[in-house]
């Protein structure tokens, strides 16, 4: 297994339109530059502190940490486990995409997709 250079602490959360649309755009992303070049990381098993997820995280260069509200539970997740984030992106404070709140899971359209993609792609162009 190659362990990508750059690792994506994305927030994902299924319950929100703002953490799914957090979730739908990296994936689309890696599907994009492929898994050599980015990877997405686990946030409960960093809570865990899962052996495995916390050994290979510490041997990525760069980790991109993406929120999708103001929360900032990724963000806060990454502080916790000592990672150190090369860029941050918040989708509600920095984008301007709203979050609907608990259980909007699927309120996102598929420009929103393409924006917070084209914010993180733009993040790997600058480590790059």
């Amino acid at each position: 297994m190659k362990t990508p250079e750059i690792g994506l602490l994305i927030c994902n959360s299924g319950s929100s339109n703002s953490g799914t649309l957090t979730g739908m755009a990296c994936i689309e992303l890696l599907k994009e530059l492929g898994g050599d070049a980015i990877g997405i990381l686990s946030l409960p098993a960093l809570v865990n502190q899962v052996p495995r997820q916390v050994f290979i995280v510490k041997r990525m260069k760069h980790i991109l940490v993406i929120d999708g509200c103001s929360n900032s539970c990724a963000k806060n997740i990454a502080e916790k486990s000592g990672l150190v984030c090369t860029h941050y992106l918040n989708i509600e404070n920095d984008l301007g995409i709203r979050k609907s709140g608990p259980f909007s899971t699927l309120e996102y359209s598929s420009e929103d997709v393409t924006k917070v993609k084209k914010a993180v792609k733009k993040m790997v162009i600058l480590i790059k």
